[in-house]
């Protein structure tokens, strides 16, 4: 069964198309989002303890957090491995091309 991760990798653009320059921007940003994408989760893991912690965090208030929460855990990480994937293969390309310069 595909997940979101096959998606987003699947749907990588051709990185060897690219310039240097646009490989590693791209490289850049894949790597930016999947950090944003983890500093998401650990906030989520935060929220979620100290929610646990207060005596004013109604059990409607908890059970709408835990479905968006859960909606989050669901995709964000694959989210996260695709956009790396991403970020290593722009920085492979980019390290051929410099190796075959290289015995030019």
């Amino acid at each position: 069964m595909r997940d979101i991760y096959h998606q987003l990798v699947k749907s990588s653009p051709d990185f060897k198309g690219l310039t240097d320059e646009d490989l590693a921007e791209s490289g850049d940003l894949y790597s930016s989002g999947a950090f944003a994408i983890n500093s998401a989760l650990i906030l989520i893991g935060n929220l979620a303890l100290d929610a646990t912690d207060s005596e004013n965090y109604s059990d409607e208030d908890a059970r709408r957090d835990l479905v968006l929460v859960s909606h989050a855990l669901r995709y964000l990480p694959r989210m996260a491995q695709a956009l790396n994937q991403n970020s290593e293969t722009a920085d492979y390309v980019r390290s051929l091309r410099r190796m075959e310069e290289g015995q030019k």
